[in-house]
């Protein structure tokens, strides 16, 4: 009688779980999201030298509204999604927008755990709130060219946040090889 009341604990189990599962089988990223997401990559595309900014961020504002749609729509499901609203929203001006980011981009690496570039998006989004409240980053994948000298600089970094291998888990380099990227960036504008 007892294994009787285990199968039929089990079936009842299998017979919850199994539509959730063919139903996230079922489930297919936006496409809409993901050429709004290639969208704001080709403007990006010809180098920072070229491109006006003050068009693409027109541009970017617009596809932050349309993501804003989707999401009220419910139309951000998968972890492809949330990565490329995420990626959107990086690009935003405002505090909130790169919060949201860091949010998407969190989600994205939990609901796809293999996904390498939700991790990157996610220390890029953390590294911009920090710098944008005016803290030192943890990552230390913020950068900016000085326009006085025309060189790269790492933003300030808080070298005890978070290790070298906590880095490299996040798939990002290290403080090490982040600073002789930036160095040679600087010595081919010689």
């Amino acid at each position: 009688m007892r294994r009787l009341k285990w199968n039929g604990l089990l079936f009842s189990l299998a017979c919850m779980v199994t539509p959730c599962a063919v139903l996230a089988a079922t489930i297919t990223s936006n496409a809409t999201l993901a050429q709004l997401e290639a969208d704001d990559q080709a403007d990006r595309t010809p180098g920072s030298g070229s491109i006006d900014w003050a068009v693409v961020a027109q541009r970017d504002a617009g596809r932050r509204e349309k993501v804003m749609g989707l999401l009220r729509a419910g139309e951000i499901r998968t972890a492809s999604d949330y990565f490329n609203a995420a990626l959107i929203f990086q690009h935003g001006d405002a505090v909130e927008d790169t919060q949201l980011a860091f949010a998407w981009a969190t989600t994205a690496s939990r609901l796809d755990p293999t996904n390498a570039d939700a991790r990157v998006l996610t220390a890029q989004a953390w590294d911009r709130i920090l710098v944008k409240a005016g803290k030192p980053q943890w990552y230390g994948t913020q950068f900016s060219r000085d326009k006085a000298t025309g060189k790269w600089a790492i933003a300030p970094t808080d070298p005890n946040a978070v290790t070298e291998a906590q880095r490299e888990a996040m798939g990002l380099p290290t403080l090490a090889q982040t600073r002789a990227h930036l160095d040679a960036m600087n010595a081919k504008q010689k």
